[in-house]
């Protein structure tokens, strides 16, 4: 059982922020859950003629793990960025080629019925979501803590929720 945390970030500066104080926090990438257009200007992802810089610019991030998360197709919405849980949750999907919009993604790892569908319009809008598993009331007190102090958009947590991997 654990109870996540949410939050958007405006661009790839605030995510790496948050992404690397939850990783010094001791969140595992197995905890964070990433979620992003594929349009979005993260380092990694572009084309770039010197690969050397490209990878001094990623670790200039300090998001060297998201070079193993994965882009998905949802049709009528775009391709899309996934890393941590919410990507496991998106693989579940029994037809991701019918996938009409990203809210059930979104239920399944524990955001709101009721706030699913103002997140993915922030996803779809060019924001990133970052989603937390906390195990205790000490760490999501330290994820709430870690995105206010980055000003993040929308923090909002759920009930418990159970999670298979």
């Amino acid at each position: 059982m654990y109870k996540p945390v949410f939050c958007i970030c405006q661009d790839i500066g605030q995510t790496a922020t948050i992404v690397n104080n939850l990783k010094m926090a001791g969140f595992s990438n197995t905890e964070i859950s990433l979620l992003f257009l594929d349009n979005a200007t993260l380092p990694s992802r572009q084309q770039t003629a010197d690969e050397n810089a490209d990878e001094a610019e990623t670790d200039s991030y300090g998001l060297e793990w998201t070079s193993k998360i994965d882009s998905l197709e949802i049709p009528g919405i775009g391709r899309f960025i996934a890393a941590g849980p919410i990507m496991v949750e998106l693989s579940r999907t029994p037809k991701i080629d019918q996938v009409a919009d990203l809210i059930a993604a979104l239920i399944g790892v524990g955001i709101p019925a009721h706030e699913a569908a103002h997140y993915q319009e922030k996803i779809k809008a060019g924001r990133t979501l970052i989603a937390v598993n906390t195990a205790t009331a000490e760490t999501r007190g330290a994820a709430n803590t870690i995105f206010q102090e980055a000003e993040a958009e929308d923090i909002s947590s759920s009930e418990e929720v159970t999670i298979t991997v």
